[in-house]
């Protein structure tokens, strides 16, 4: 059982290597007083439970969501669905906001670093394989409509921050000065 564990090709030793040199770097830098080392280590840590617990959690359903492009939108949304379900529930089981303060301190780094792992490997762990290795290597247009949306969000994503900022920064100042 634990043989199949072992890595077996370059890739997966060069992932085995970085990732334990990787803790290792962190764990000295977290015991030299580096206090961001230790805020990695701990997401970093909780990003691995998640991982595991997810490929532990979904094994008995692999396969069963890859079969059409349905199952697949269904994995990938029980995913994302999971990831804020541990954040709301690991943060009220913690006592601490569920939005990322400085009250959350190392419990809250730890679930989101949890939730994320979790919400990662979830789609991985049920047998959806991303875009690029299903189709075959002519067969791009999935990746370029990928790319488009990806585009579109992170658009979205700049504009409403600089809206924020605009509003936060400019034009709360100037509405606090003119009423008072």
């Amino acid at each position: 059982m634990i043989r199949r564990l072992w890595p077996r090709t370059r890739r997966d030793w060069a992932v085995a290597v970085l990732t334990v040199s990787t803790f290792f770097l962190l764990d000295m830098l977290a015991l030299m007083g580096s206090e961001l080392a230790m805020k990695l280590l701990v997401s970093l840590t909780g990003m691995l439970m998640g991982g595991v617990l997810a490929y532990g959690a979904c094994y008995p359903f692999r396969m069963r969501f890859a079969g059409s492009g349905t199952g697949r939108l269904l994995g990938i949304f029980l995913g994302l669905v999971l990831v804020f379900g541990i954040i709301y529930a690991g943060s009220a089981l913690a006592g601490i906001p569920a939005f990322p303060t400085a009250k959350g301190g190392s419990a809250g780094m730890f679930i989101y670093g949890f939730a994320f792992g979790f919400g990662i490997f979830v789609p991985r762990s049920l047998g959806l394989s991303p875009v690029w290795e299903a189709q075959p290597k002519g067969d791009r247009a999935e990746l370029r409509g990928l790319a488009v949306m990806l585009g579109i969000a992170t658009g979205l994503l700049a504009v409403s921050f600089a809206l924020y900022v605009v509003i936060e920064y400019v034009a709360a100042p100037l509405i606090r000065y003119v009423a008072g």
